[in-house]
């Protein structure tokens, strides 16, 4: 098991990012959260997930201890899988999960792509106890206005990172700004509009 890795990020993805270690380069899939954090040719630790299939092995990397608590928590789920976790912790932030586990706030973590009602209360009904335990801030009477410019500045930086130019990814934004979307989507459609 690998818990954590020391490098160079060499490359930068939509869902990935290659990290430099010893003269060997790692794929580890990761957050947009995670990616938004990540500069080219910088040194970072990332915490890591390995996951073991029939067919597969696969790194999830967080540049949190307490994302990659949070992904280990949401992939216990039965249902919900490695890519599910990390749509859930592109869409939403680690607080406001905790929040909407201890709230019983079923519509919160449908946001994230692959979540039907079915499968957030299955995380809600499984994790609710453990999170409980946690540190989290209560925040119930927060605007959606400061999540909204939260989700558009981590944005702004996940595309910058992928190399456009500031400007363009400016002026994108700003067009999406008023629209109701998750994180993930917003950069998704981004992209559509960049390209």
């Amino acid at each position: 098991m690998i818990s954590y890795i020391i490098g160079s990020v060499r490359i930068i993805r939509e869902d990935y990012f290659v990290i430099e270690n010893n003269n060997i380069g790692y794929r580890i899939y990761a957050s947009l959260n995670t990616l938004s954090n990540l500069e080219l040719n910088n040194d970072y630790k990332i915490y890591t997930s390995m996951q073991v299939r029939e067919d597969d092995i696969s790194l999830y990397g967080f540049i949190s201890k307490e994302e990659l608590e949070m992904f280990t928590m949401l992939i216990s789920v039965s249902s919900i899988g490695p890519k599910v976790g990390l749509g859930i912790l592109s869409s939403i932030s680690v607080n406001d999960i905790k929040r909407a586990i201890v709230n019983n706030d079923i519509d919160k973590l449908t946001v994230a792509k692959g979540v039907g009602k079915k499968s957030a209360s299955r995380i809600i009904l499984e994790l609710v106890d453990k999170v409980k335990k946690m540190d989290y801030v209560d925040e119930s009477s927060q605007s959606m206005g400061p999540g909204i410019n939260e989700d558009l500045t981590v944005a702004r930086e996940a595309l910058v990172n992928l190399g456009y130019q500031k400007n363009e990814v400016d002026r994108v934004l700003r067009e999406l700004k008023t629209s109701d979307l998750s994180l993930e989507e917003l950069v998704k459609e981004s992209l559509k509009r960049l390209v």
